[in-house]
């Protein structure tokens, strides 16, 4: 630790310290721009999380720090569950940690339970980690989504840790960029992290200014834009479901099911379909045909 003294006329001044161990290497530019584009991030996970577990799902940024690697490892619980990224085309790699009560909830909804019960103090199993594999790189294509204000990236999952000490992206003393997100799963919370080094952002630090972020926006005509914008999400591809009403039935029943077996639908002759749109219920709608073809009339929203 050192301190740099600076004032005016005689030499008067303040000391302000400065810690060599940990240089600060991103300017508060660099960290805002850090904070717009993990919002949208933190958004667009929770959407991703409440669609694929149907539960109550919310994640909030709560600060974007500057710590070296050591320190961060150094906070983290052990076991946790560790996803070391590569962010092609930027070098090197980043770590995406959440901690076992969210994982473990995450696996159980998805696996048809409540979320709700108690977390074992364990690392995942094989299945559980083939699972948590599952949701992560749905909830990585967000993370590319949110980054494309800043640089093209493809992040692709490289290897699974639950140890802390294990799992090495950066040198000790290296600075880094810890992103912390508060995170919920029905009554399950817990804080979430994202860490990247700093030589992995390297090459677009120049880039991330918040000035030059919305640089290419702010001369733009809003009716243009808005109409530029409609049109491209006019072309993203949906999912859309035309489903009856679900049927219940034991798993004594499901396990003795058969070819040939029938399964009476328990939905009535006159009551309409349900008409989702990415696992979002939307529309009411009646079966019909057009010419040769089984369709439906949509008859109400919801």
């Amino acid at each position: 630790m050192a301190t740099a003294i600076g004032g005016k006329g005689s030499g008067q001044g303040t000391a302000v310290p400065f810690d060599f161990r940990r240089p600060n290497k991103f300017s508060r530019d660099h960290i805002r721009a850090f904070q717009i584009v993990h919002e949208t991030f933190a958004r667009q996970l929770s959407t991703v999380l409440a669609t694929s577990l149907r539960a109550v799902a919310q994640v909030t940024l709560r600060s974007v720090e500057q710590v070296t690697y050591d320190e961060y490892v150094r906070s983290l619980a052990n076991p946790s569950y560790l996803t070391i990224l590569s962010l092609n085309p930027l070098p090197g790699a980043a770590m995406f940690q959440l901690p076992l009560p969210i994982a473990f909830a995450a696996v159980d909804r998805l696996l048809g339970g409540t979320g709700e019960s108690l977390s074992p103090k364990r690392p995942l199993t094989e299945i559980e980690s083939n699972i948590m594999r599952a949701l992560t790189e749905r909830a990585l294509r967000e993370l590319e989504y949110s980054y494309e204000s800043l640089v093209r990236v493809e992040a692709e999952i490289v290897q699974q840790e639950f140890n802390p000490q294990f799992a090495q992206v950066a040198a000790p003393s290296d600075m880094a960029i810890t992103v912390i997100f508060d995170m919920r799963i029905g009554e399950k919370r817990g804080t979430a992290t994202l860490c990247i080094p700093y030589d992995t952002m390297q090459p677009v630090l120049e880039s991330l200014a918040s000035q030059q972020l919305f640089a290419d926006r702010t001369g733009r005509d809003p009716e243009a834009w808005a109409a530029s914008l409609s049109a491209a999400v006019s072309e993203a591809p949906v999912d859309l479901r035309v489903t009856f009403d679900t049927v219940a039935l034991a798993s004594s029943d499901i396990l003795e099911l058969a070819i040939g077996d029938v399964i009476p639908l328990e939905h009535h002759i006159d009551a309409p379909l349900t008409v989702s749109v990415d696992d979002v219920a939307c529309y009411r709608a009646v079966t019909g045909r057009h010419g040769k073809r089984l369709a439906c009339l949509i008859i109400e929203d919801i």
